[in-house]
């Protein structure tokens, strides 16, 4: 028998991290390559974000 968790016990906060993140690594994307206009703190920024998502799903899918 499998038991679901409650809505405030479930984790959104990776997913929504990734979303966000990956709209900022796109923008950043685009102003290094197409407009060169190289905005590196907010690269780096975002890549750590998205890592931070990645990261906190795995957490939660391993830490059962």
């Amino acid at each position: 028998m499998k038991t679901t968790k409650k809505f405030s016990e479930r984790n959104y906060f990776g997913p929504i991290m990734i979303l966000f993140s990956s709209i900022g690594l796109g923008y950043s994307l685009v102003n290094q390559f197409v407009y060169d206009k190289p905005k590196s703190e907010i690269l780096l920024m975002m890549s750590c974000f998205f890592l931070a998502g990645v990261f906190s799903i795995l957490r939660t899918k391993y830490s059962k």
